[in-house]
């Protein structure tokens, strides 16, 4: 019997996809563990972290019906079809947890910004009154921003799979232009954010040699995990910027983009969600220590204590930033 090549094509994004889920699911549950388990590590910026860990556990839940079943099962049409589009295989619930994982970035990159050059002001401190309303506020903008796509999406009965239809040409060309402009945006933000707190702590800081000990200490924690948290955006602005090229030639022009390639881009965001917590571990010590420590057979024996130069001992010129 000879394999198509759109076959074999489906076979790898099958596996691949499979992959990156687990990995997704396993290392996310490893960083909400973390906090859960580790009383000194319920600060707000970790609650945050936890926020986007959260938020990438559901993409990958919710992506997967619609890269999977579009590939290995004959769609019901009809109404019976629209209903899953718009609810399983079209994929809109999966971008609820994505757009939240996009306003936290930007909320992380916001902290970091206040905590390195305001680090003695109070009223720059993220307060856990300040964070529910963060938290709460990602999940709206997020419901608000994609709530079109459960108006407009259906089953195309003669093109056989889940599809868009919008009522005018420039509602889709809004809303591509929007979808965009989001992550242009977030991205703009995070780059002039970053690039300011980068000069602080490499540029302008001289040598340290008038900071005491425990100064110069902090200093150390706080361009480590900027370099953490500059590594998870720049992986973001790769893999969602992808995303959304696509999303603009697939409906504003008429080149013909293959289902194969939506859902590789598709899944580039799956991989943006699934490599934090490795970026967490290769840039962290602290956190490689708490992965032992939140494990069923090592966290009996192992006994985590804060360690010169990682994110928990931030305390210094601020007074609770401890980023794992």
């Amino acid at each position: 019997m000879v394999v198509s090549t759109s076959e074999t094509a489906y076979v790898v994004i099958t596996a691949v996809l499979l992959t990156l889920v687990a990995v997704d699911i396993t290392g996310n549950t490893l960083v909400f563990l973390i906090v859960k388990k580790y009383r000194q590590m319920r600060i707000p910026i970790n609650y945050l972290l936890v926020n986007l860990a959260i938020s990438d556990i559901l993409f990958a839940i919710l992506i997967t019906p619609k890269i999977v079943l579009s590939f290995n099962i004959t769609h019901p049409v009809g109404n019976t079809g629209s209903v899953l589009c718009k609810l399983v295989t079209g994929g809109n619930l999966a971008w609820l947890p994505g757009i939240t994982s996009v306003v936290t970035l930007v909320a992380i990159a916001v902290e970091r910004y206040y905590t390195v050059l305001y680090p003695m002001d109070p009223n720059k401190k993220l307060t856990l009154g300040k964070l529910k309303v963060i938290i709460l506020s990602s999940w709206v903008f997020s419901i608000i921003f994609n709530l079109p796509k459960f108006f407009v999406r259906t089953f195309d009965d003669e093109k056989k799979h889940c599809v868009q239809s919008w009522a005018k040409q420039w509602m889709i060309t809004a809303y591509s232009l929007a979808w965009l402009a989001l992550v242009l945006v977030a991205v703009g933000i995070m780059i002039v954010l970053y690039s300011k707190v980068v000069y602080t702590l490499w540029c302008k800081a001289d040598d340290g040699n008038h900071l005491n000990y425990q100064q110069r200490s902090v200093l150390k924690v706080r361009k480590r995990c900027t370099l953490m948290v500059i590594t998870v955006s720049v992986i973001f602005a790769v893999c969602w910027g992808a995303e959304s090229v696509e999303y603009v030639l697939r409906f504003l022009t008429n080149l013909k983009i293959s289902f194969v390639y939506i859902t590789t881009v598709d899944m580039m965001v799956l991989f943006n969600s699934a490599v934090n917590p490795f970026v967490y571990s290769l840039l962290n010590h602290q956190f490689r220590k708490k992965i032992k420590g939140v494990m069923p057979c090592t966290s009996s024996v192992v006994v985590v204590k804060p360690r010169s130069g990682t994110c928990t001992d931030e305390e210094g010129f601020a007074d609770e930033n401890k980023v794992f």
